[in-house]
């Protein structure tokens, strides 16, 4: 089967990367075959990434938007959808299945054109004869004049897989017809994840250099104070621990959390000297788990660092700016008492709550992993069941 995948194009997003790679890892097992899988990317290295990763071979790497002519606009895309151009590559007849993997980017957070102009994209696809599964999303409200366009664009979609009950629910009073609720592909196991002994040596934490942006109050120097407030707390509540600055997404550059975990580890670094242990180069998302499974805790403004360790069955306390949080991690979970939301709290008050939330993790920590384990067999089992769907639907083609 030639599969072509949307929205693994860079693996120095470790979240991106892990689904991407358990969606090949774990599709390959559900068919029993050597499915070839194309992935589009500006960067070979990514592919390289993701074979190194997988342990398959069978990835190629693909030009963005390789399933559409070159040198196109997203009015090219709308004549198209009115069937006054064709737009479609001779690379798509190739194709047997197109898979959308998850994120939040057919929300409204980063604005409105950009779901609109996808989901035409999509239903070229879909008019084209080509299986179109969108997996693991986030996804509305619409508002306005969008709400008609993306029900009707994405009533056309073969199926739709929220990873989470808000999603869902949004999509069933929606009137969608061609939606089932999965869970993320994170919380799946990686191939190469090596099981770590639970030494909780560590405290991991995931800074963002996006979140701030999202804060209540406060411009970025506000936000970098509260971290500091937090590292402190950490090291003199935990003096026989080592705490983890790890940057979890590397690119884009804008977005890079490199720049803040370095601001970080420069302002503390003399403080707590041998005590803070520093990742920002490029790594794997299994390296990651390797630090989150001897950790006593982990602490992230990014939402996958927390399906990872919510994956090891490792505490977390999360640090949100999206309703994404609180679907995965509240909703799917039932842990939602550990989310810090920026969006609503002062800088005060996520003091308060963070002092607070520390205390109730070591008060009722093994409750909390048998929590875990009891909603990671369900979503295991949850996310095979999507695959062998897909697998179905595509025979059914």
């Amino acid at each position: 089967m030639n599969i072509y995948i949307y929205n693994c194009s860079n693996t120095f997003n470790y979240g991106s990367m892990m689904m991407g790679e358990n969606f090949i890892s774990y599709f390959n097992k559900i068919t029993g075959t050597k499915n070839n899988y194309y992935l589009e990317t500006v960067e070979e290295i990514n592919i390289k990434r993701i074979i190194e990763a997988t342990g398959i071979n069978e990835i190629y790497s693909v030009g963005m938007n390789s399933l559409f002519k070159e040198e196109l606009n997203k009015y090219d895309y709308m004549f198209s959808y009115m069937k006054f151009k064709k737009v479609i590559s001779g690379f798509a007849n190739g194709i047997d299945l197109v898979i959308v993997l998850g994120g939040d980017d057919f929300t409204e957070y980063y604005g409105w054109k950009s779901p609109i102009v996808n989901g035409i994209k999509l239903n070229l696809l879909k008019k084209e004869g080509l299986k179109v599964v969108m997996f693991g999303q986030t996804m509305g409200p619409y508002h306005s004049f969008r709400k008609p366009i993306m029900k009707q664009l994405l009533s056309k979609i073969d199926k739709i897989y929220p990873r989470d009950p808000i999603t869902y629910n949004y999509l069933k009073e929606f009137g969608l017809k061609n939606i089932s609720i999965t869970d993320d592909l994170a919380l799946l196991p990686l191939s190469k994840q090596e099981l770590k002994e639970k030494t909780k040596k560590y405290i991991t934490y995931c800074p963002s250099e996006l979140i701030y942006r999202y804060s209540k109050e406060g411009n970025r120097q506000d936000w970098i104070d509260f971290n500091l407030f937090m590292i402190d707390k950490i090291m003199n509540k935990y003096k026989d621990k080592k705490l983890v600055l790890l940057a979890h997404v590397l690119k884009p550059e804008h977005v890079d959390d490199r720049i803040i975990v370095n601001e970080l580890y420069g302002l503390v670094k003399h403080k707590y000297m041998d005590r803070i242990i520093i990742e920002n180069n490029e790594m794997y998302p299994y390296g990651v788990r390797n630090y989150i499974q001897q950790s006593l805790f982990t602490i992230s403004s990014r939402m996958h660092p927390v399906v990872s360790s919510i994956q090891c069955e490792i505490p977390a306390i999360a640090l949100s700016y999206s309703s994404k949080y609180w679907g995965i991690i509240d909703e799917r979970y039932g842990l939602g008492e550990y989310i810090i939301d920026v969006r609503y709290l002062s800088y005060d008050e996520m003091k308060e709550k963070f002092v607070c939330l520390m205390d109730k993790i070591e008060l009722e920590y093994e409750p909390i992993q048998q929590k875990i384990k009891n909603k990671n067999k369900l979503a295991n089992e949850n996310i095979m069941q999507t695959l062998r769907e897909i697998v179905d639907l595509d025979d059914g083609k």
